[in-house]
């Protein structure tokens, strides 16, 4: 029987968010933990592919089912389920939101997030015939902003006990698998939401990382028929590899990188 205290212990409806990265499977980890290796029959695991995301965090996400027994429901725009073989990994359906809503996501209408990220989720959980439920994300207690901003039906269980980044990085330094992507880099590749200095440095790394996202940035949509930029506050994806082709950076500070890529807010 689970400890009624333990923040880990999750009482349903609930869909835990495992965003694929690092602290979100530390927090399935000690969730599976909690109650005894096997969720209950009301709390379900939820990924959401965006098709973008990085090779490594695929991988990652079927070897944290396999290792750890247990289900995690892969989804894809408008709940559509699909699995580790058949998921999208090359942005198709960021593609068919970026032609449905005629418009590139940018950081102040953050369409991505809304249609592939939580709208899976919410349709996911209505086919289950769920009215309410409970949604679990792996927020740490070191992410005190981003806590303070969610609204009332999420659980942040990290945060409640206290784990910080170092906590995660520790326990994944001492497991026998671990997610092949170097801390920071976020698994959205190339997310308006990083620094260009990021972007550019997976830009080095990922050769053809950048021309999803450029082909993006010049397609036709109805209020910008000469394509449009995900953000105008710095050079288009086009001009970032151009510089890095160039072997020059540009670097706009710390204000440039917004929220870490975290997709999980509800607005």
């Amino acid at each position: 029987m689970p400890n009624a205290d333990d923040p880990f212990a999750i009482q349903g409806p609930a869909l835990i968010s495992f965003s694929g990265g690092r602290s979100s499977a530390y927090m399935l980890y000690r969730i599976l933990q909690a109650h005894g290796g096997t969720l209950p029959d009301d709390v379900h695991v939820t990924f959401q592919n965006t098709g973008k995301e990085m090779p490594q965090t695929l991988d990652f996400v079927h070897a944290c089912s396999e290792r750890w027994g247990v289900e995690i429901v892969w989804l894809e725009e408008g709940w559509q389920r699909v699995d580790y073989l058949t998921a999208a990994r090359n942005g198709e359906p960021y593609d068919r939101l970026i032609r449905k809503r005629n418009a590139l996501p940018s950081p102040a209408m953050r369409l991505c997030t809304i249609g592939l990220k939580i709208k899976p989720m919410e349709g996911y959980a209505k086919s289950l015939g769920w009215q309410t439920w409970d949604n679990v994300l792996g927020l740490r207690a070191d992410e005190p902003r981003r806590v303070a901003r969610m609204r009332d039906g999420y659980r942040m269980p990290l945060a409640t006990a206290g784990i910080t980044k170092a906590d995660v990085m520790h326990f994944w330094a001492r497991n026998d698998f671990d997610l092949d992507i170097l801390p920071g880099q976020g698994n959205c590749d190339l997310c308006f939401l990083k620094s260009a200095a990021t972007i550019q440095g997976v830009m080095r790394d990922v050769p053809g990382s950048a021309d999803w996202w450029i082909k993006a940035e010049s397609t036709p949509l109805k209020s910008k028929p000469h394509g449009a930029r995900f953000r105008n506050d710095r050079p288009s994806y086009a001009a970032m590899l151009k510089a890095v082709q160039d072997q020059n950076a540009f670097d706009f500070g710390d204000a440039d990188e917004m929220n870490d890529c975290f997709c999980g807010e509800p607005s």
